[in-house]
């Protein structure tokens, strides 16, 4: 019997994420993404100002009794935010192909539901959850055709007229081979039909660790330089049916 090329390609690309986690870890770079870096800290706040500005936006303010999904959870450190916002435990959900992550996960959070699955083969039903998250989801997978599994299965288990919520790079970082950009053309065709909001935010990592670290203030000016953000986080709604406005009014 002939391999399936789909499913070959969809392992390759899954190991070769496992690798890069195991390769970043075994580097000790984690430390960059500490609390008390000041730069990393700032981003941090500034991601969370504009998700919240989003989720009263597409949710509204008042959470409770909704579901969210976390695609390439970790070890849950985007889920916890969502229990403050107004989410409760037992509505919180996350995936991610790294066991010992889930294993952190199932430990810090153990209220949570959390499984170790591949993101485009979910072990969901239709229409189950009113927001799906991928926060540097994407990025980390480089082939075309298992990003756009990756979003239509992410489509799949949302009910009609919920969100999905991305947050990854817009632009590419040459001192990283394992991950690549993703552009909002891309994202746009990998969610044909479907209206979004978006904004550009995330002062350059590099720049915002070192300056962070002396003058926290001046990240704030230099973010009001869109060339030197480096991420963009968007929301695409599920149509209830098919519509042809596109887009709700943007904020960039």
């Amino acid at each position: 019997m002939a391999a399936n090329p789909a499913l070959s390609n969809l392992e390759g690309e899954n190991e070769r994420v496992r690798r890069a986690y195991e390769k970043r870890k075994a580097q000790g770079l984690d430390h960059r993404y500490s609390p008390f870096n000041k730069g990393f800290l700032r981003s941090v706040q500034e991601r969370e100002r504009v998700l919240l500005s989003m989720l009263a936006r597409t949710l509204g303010t008042r959470l409770s009794g909704k579901s969210v999904l976390d695609i390439g959870c970790g070890i849950g450190a985007t889920l916890l935010p969502m229990l403050q916002y107004g989410f409760q435990v037992q509505d919180c959900f996350g995936i991610d192909i790294l066991q010992d992550r889930i294993a952190a996960a199932r430990t810090r959070l153990p209220n949570m539901t959390f499984q170790c699955c591949s993101a485009q083969q979910m072990p969901f039903a239709e229409n189950s959850f009113d927001l799906a998250t991928m926060f540097t989801c994407l990025s980390s997978i480089l082939s075309d055709s298992v990003r756009g599994e990756v979003c239509r299965e992410s489509m799949r288990v949302l009910k009609p007229g919920s969100w999905v919520l991305i947050y990854d790079f817009r632009v590419n970082n040459p001192f990283n081979p394992d991950v690549r950009a993703v552009s909002l053309k891309e994202l746009t065709r990998y969610y044909p039909g479907c209206r979004y909001i978006t904004k550009t935010l995330t002062l350059l990592p590099m720049l915002g660790r070192i300056v962070g670290k002396y003058c926290p203030a001046l990240c704030s000016l230099l973010s009001l330089c869109p060339a030197l953000r480096t991420h963009r986080m968007t929301m695409f709604r599920k149509p209830e049916r098919q519509i042809s406005d596109l887009r709700l009014p943007i904020c960039d």
